[in-house]
């Protein structure tokens, strides 16, 4: 999938699908896996989130883009192919494998 520099930028802390399998190796199996995230209220209470599936983001129905609404400032935008305002070509895009835990 291509991504702007901008999303690029944003995702370089991201650990890569090899640091998490690393990662979650010393850890019990049979634990529960949740995505914790600020819910960015006034005390910045953080959400627990089941994660119950893991997708790659293939840049068919889904892309990454710039959100100035979000605190990573990247947003998954589902892509309606009729719809003629999302621009899913940019030349300054980097090539980039995205895994998405929901």
């Amino acid at each position: 999938m291509k991504v702007s520099p901008d999303v690029h930028r944003s995702l370089r802390k991201a650990l890569t699908v090899a640091e998490l399998i690393e990662t979650l190796q010393s850890f019990p199996e049979d634990a529960r896996v949740v995505f914790g995230c600020d819910y960015g209220d006034y005390h910045h209470t953080e959400q627990a989130l089941p994660v119950e599936s893991a997708d790659e983001i293939e840049g068919t129905f889904e892309i990454l883009t710039e959100s100035a609404y979000s605190h990573s400032h990247v947003s998954i935008t589902q892509i309606d192919t009729g719809d003629e305002d999302v621009d899913t070509e940019d030349p300054d895009a980097d090539e980039m494998k995205v895994v998405v835990l929901r």
